[in-house]
């Protein structure tokens, strides 16, 4: 080492082994930090002795979400189901009334951005993301922590199924061969003997985004549709399935994959009308959370906020709800429908970024279609 003397050698070593030092010591105390911290928000939520959740309705969200109770059972769960809608408008009712009793808003991603996030009825997620597992982003899909809100902080994406199916047929009355594309289903023999679940229901409306915003399908596919095909259109799906099941429309557009396979296993008549993949989308669905603010068990809501985004919370959640937690290290063997599962260097448009999220024009073409065909 030309240049060098050992002595400088020697203190350079020195140096570098100081500073080593100081990084391990550094390293050791932001350890001490986050424990201590978790630790005190641990005890003070015991203090609490509750936390109340609005969630989904259905017993295998309840399921998921109840699985909290066996990891903290000093802490007890108060589960509020119901719609997105419904669960809003009760939290906002009770807050006119001067009663604060939420703490954490689970459900679908439109309620809680258009209502909750534009009404700064929430508070941000990552402060209070203290588990280092939480932090590190790494773990979930594309490497991040993905948002449905503009700010990217108040409402975290935890699931997201890969959507390519067009919606359910009747196994005796079509052959699934003459339906390959969305565009299919514009053949004039399919005219009168569609219905579809009614594309401005707000529960639905990611679906919508989905088809609106691919370029592969996008806003004239929806304006012919709803003008030229004669649509019956219904906000019951589990009725829209049982028309079809019953040979009343041979075609249902925009019914969910877990409602069709639930009716398939029930031995009705009808099943999955699968698209490409191209016409796709992933959708949240119900895998949304969000932290309330003013909330009356703040610590609790932390509590349950890491536990529901740590590996076991989202096993869980994955296990009881049959969804593809974006948690990439939550094992995908588990699910009935490996379709759910996006591909490895797949792309995808997830209609739960905010940059998807204005509907009114499509709302509109909507609204212009049906009045067209005389059904508004």
């Amino acid at each position: 080492m030309k240049g060098w003397t050992v002595k400088a050698i020697k203190g350079h070593g020195v140096i570098w082994c100081t500073l080593f030092f100081i990084a391990l010591v550094g390293n050791s105390r932001a350890q001490s930090d986050w424990k201590q911290e978790w630790e005190k928000t641990l005890a003070a939520a015991h203090q609490e002795g509750q936390v109340t959740i609005y969630g989904p309705p259905g017993v295998h969200y309840q399921d998921a979400i109840g699985s909290f109770q066996a990891a903290q059972p000093k802490i007890k769960l108060v589960y509020v189901p119901g719609s997105g809608t419904n669960n809003v408008q009760k939290l906002l009712a009770e807050r006119r009334a001067g009663k604060y009793l939420g703490d954490v808003f689970v459900g679908g991603s439109g309620t809680m951005v258009l209502v909750l996030f534009k009404g700064s009825i929430l508070d941000p997620l990552p402060p209070v993301l203290m588990l280092l597992e939480n932090r590190d982003e790494s773990v979930w899909y594309t490497k991040k922590h993905l948002y449905a809100d503009p700010k990217s902080q108040y409402v975290f994406i935890m699931q997201g199924n890969a959507q390519s199916h067009i919606g359910a047929y009747n196994t005796k009355l079509v052959n699934p061969d003459d339906i390959k594309s969305y565009w299919d289903v514009l053949n004039p023999k399919w005219k009168g003997k569609m219905v579809a679940y009614d594309p401005k229901a707000r529960g639905h409306i990611q679906t919508m985004r989905g088809i609106y915003y691919n370029p592969a399908v996008g806003p004239e596919f929806i304006r012919r549709l709803f003008s030229e095909m004669d649509v019956t259109v219904s906000r019951d799906q589990r009725l829209v399935i049982d028309w079809v099941a019953q040979g009343k429309f041979l075609l249902s557009l925009f019914s969910t994959r877990n409602d069709i396979v639930e009716a398939n296993k029930k031995g009705l008549p009808v099943n999955v009308l699968e698209g490409p993949p191209s016409e796709g989308h992933m959708s949240g669905g119900f895998g949304h959370a969000a932290l309330i603010n003013n909330a009356p068990h703040p610590n609790a809501a932390k509590v349950f906020i890491n536990w529901l985004l740590s590996r076991e919370g989202q096993l869980q959640w994955q296990k009881s709800t049959d969804n593809n937690s974006l948690r990439m290290d939550v094992p995908k063997d588990m699910l009935s429908d490996p379709r759910l599962v996006p591909k490895e260097g797949g792309k995808y448009l997830i209609t739960s970024l905010p940059q998807y999220e204005d509907v009114k024009p499509l709302l509109k073409i909507v609204d212009e279609a049906l009045a067209k065909a005389g059904r508004r």
